[in-house]
């Protein structure tokens, strides 16, 4: 039925796993899509009780597809509006997802990875395992909520920080900071089940209940913060630095910015 992602039901947990490992699972627009979809059909299971995201492979998602990049630029249509739109509410059907939802954290989890694992309500990390806010490094504004989700996080601060430096959080400050649970490396996968199936046997209507009041105290703006985001990418995926990122990484260079 899926083409970017598998679904597995257990134990009452739900698993959305990225499958496009020879890209390091980066998006397309197709996995949106798809994630989206999957999140709504778990939503609605009643065997479901709380759902894990997670990537095969080494890494949870990298992200963009900096090919798909590559042809951007070549075409001329750049980065338009509706695929940050709809890469927001892919993120945005984790937070409506009136079940618990919890990313597994393997390797590492960049740009819109790394948001879509924000999103969710717990995340689960390795000595291993990063987050990282990678689009500056594309010379990219962001998008897929991310700057929103982790200023929820970590506050405005450190949230400048990851976003205009690119620079990898590590599980290890990541719990320091509570925005995740570290666990040991070979324990990722048991911890993760045995706190999700914790859930899923919990009082899912409590938890409902409790999402729909999150969202409407803290989570009110994300329609507006996407709508942002897809006028930044839309500006920033036309400037020189994105098309000089792509060709850097592309033939693995680092990138000479000239700041237009």
């Amino acid at each position: 039925m899926y083409k970017t992602i598998l679904i597995d039901i257990k134990n009452k947990v739900g698993t959305i796993t990225l499958n496009r490992p020879e890209v390091s699972n980066a998006f397309s627009v197709e996995s949106y899509e798809e994630i989206r979809n999957a999140l709504q059909e778990l939503d609605k299971n009643d065997d479901v009780g709380s759902i894990v995201l997670t990537g095969t492979s080494k890494n949870f998602s990298a992200g963009g597809d900096i090919k798909e990049f590559k042809e951007y630029i070549e075409d001329g249509t750049y980065i338009p509006y509706n695929p940050v739109i709809t890469a927001g509410r892919m993120s945005k059907a984790v937070r409506e997802c009136t079940k618990p939802v919890i990313a597994m954290i393997n390797g590492a989890a960049a740009g819109a990875g790394c948001s879509l694992a924000l999103a969710c309500d717990f995340r689960f990390m390795t000595a291993k395992s990063s987050l990282v806010m990678a689009f500056i490094t594309l010379g990219l504004s962001g998008d897929t909520g991310g700057l929103y989700y982790l200023e929820k996080l970590v506050g405005i601060g450190k949230m400048t920080e990851l976003m205009m430096t690119g620079a990898p959080l590590a599980g290890i400050e990541a719990e320091k900071l509570g925005v995740a649970k570290l666990v040991d490396d070979d324990k990722l996968e048991e911890s993760t089940y045995k706190f999700a199936q914790r859930l899923a046997k919990g009082p899912l209507f409590a938890f409902k209940t409790q999402k729909a009041i999150f969202n409407e105290l803290f989570f009110k703006d994300m329609d507006k913060v996407f709508a942002l985001e897809a006028q930044g990418m839309y500006e920033t995926s036309r400037s020189e630095d994105f098309k000089e990122a792509v060709d850097a990484f592309l033939n693995r260079r680092k990138p000479e910015f000239k700041g237009r």
